[in-house]
């Protein structure tokens, strides 16, 4: 039978489709599995409000009847029409160390991309830079954080084989706990910057966590904006996001700063729920209150900053040395509290990754964004 490429459009083709990683990864302590009927719906359009103004084609590649790999095409027309590109999305990808099926598959999604208008292929983004996205290149020792991918180590060869070039890298800091010690003029300019006064801060409560999401929603709206590969969320995506924060957000751990009243920062950093969605290996019933109770104090020990905003005409006044200063005291108090992961921050985005290794942050996993051109 040979290699074969097929357009999964059926509800068990998705199934199939869906369910592949799992044969990947079926001998890894690392990877994290997500949950299939959270990426089923992320996956349809009509169910998830990403695709209200994006369409996407899943491939698989089939080898003598077996299934060998997988990758999703997409055209995200709002990002299009934002960064005024022709960008075509690939996603989703896992594939066995086969370098013909891969090749297949990347030849699949670039036809159908090129059909769809586009002129450059990039990715992995699943579906887009909101969501999980990056290929992992260095540190394929260490474990992933939420909403972080994992990947074998021969994935970037099989992109760069089929001449997927490097567009942009993401890189993730660890801060320790046991290693936690900014230099002594961090203090000063932290102790100053607090005597000024010039802004207020709360942590979010139960009470105003919903209200809370929304505005840490428009922060990062307005001070990503002209950020490499930002793409604005649309209102049923910002209100997706409300409802999925709204199950893991420690409200301890969300900061929000303000200047006459109206936010001017914030800051999210989610309990790493890695080890419990590991336990539940992709479903969710009666058992996930029992592999919750299992996994608490390893899920307590972590905590990934996801949302990092600062409005333009604050930025120049110290609120990032406030945000990181804020984190770090109220972890202090928490003696479960063993490590906070940043991440992702863009490579060029200098002034982040420099505050973040002020602040003990090491440099601990590099992830890729790739791109190729689609021929005319």
């Amino acid at each position: 039978m040979g290699l074969e490429i097929i357009a999964a459009r059926s509800e068990s083709e998705l199934t199939r489709f869906l369910e592949f990683p799992w044969s990947i990864y079926a001998h890894s302590t690392l990877w994290i599995p997500p949950i299939k009927s959270q990426e089923r719906e992320l996956l349809t359009p009509g169910q998830h409000p990403f695709w209200e103004s994006a369409r996407r084609e899943l491939f698989l590649a089939v080898r003598d009847g077996r299934l060998v790999g997988r990758i999703a095409a997409i055209v995200d027309e709002k990002y299009n029409a934002y960064a005024n590109e022709t960008c075509g999305s690939f996603g989703f990808f896992e594939c066995e160390d086969d370098k013909e099926a891969a090749h297949a598959l990347f030849d699949a999604a670039r036809d159908w991309l090129a059909a769809q208008g586009m002129t450059f292929m990039r990715g992995p983004l699943n579906p887009s830079a909101n969501y999980t996205c990056g290929m992992l290149v260095d540190g394929f020792e260490l474990a992933p954080t939420i909403m972080m991918p994992w990947n074998p180590p021969y994935y970037p060869e099989l992109l760069e084989s089929w001449h997927f070039r490097k567009e942009q890298d993401l890189f993730a800091y660890l801060i320790e706990r046991s290693t936690f010690n900014p230099p002594e003029w961090l203090y000063d300019e932290v102790a100053r910057l607090k005597a000024e006064a010039h802004f207020t801060c709360r942590t979010s409560s139960k009470a105003t966590l919903t209200e809370d999401i929304r505005d840490m929603l428009a922060l990062y709206k307005d001070s990503w904006a002209n950020n490499w590969g930002f793409s604005p969320l649309s209102d049923g995506e910002a209100e997706q996001h409300v409802k999925e924060l709204k199950s893991v957000l420690d409200p301890e751990f969300f900061v929000l700063f303000f200047h006459n009243g109206k936010p001017a920062a914030g800051m999210v950093a989610l309990p790493d729920m890695a080890p419990l969605l590991r336990r539940l290996n992709g479903k969710l019933g009666l058992s996930a209150l029992w592999h919750w109770w299992r996994a608490r104090a390893e899920i307590r020990g972590g905590y990934r900053t996801i949302l990092f905003g600062i409005r333009e005409e604050f930025r120049l006044m110290g609120l990032p040395l406030l945000l990181l200063d804020f984190m770090m005291e109220k972890a202090q108090h928490r003696p479960d509290f063993q490590w906070v992961e940043g991440s992702w921050v863009l490579e060029d985005n200098v002034p982040v990754n420099d505050l973040l290794e002020d602040f003990s942050g090491r440099l601990n996993k590099r992830y890729r964004i790739y791109r190729r051109e689609i021929e005319a």
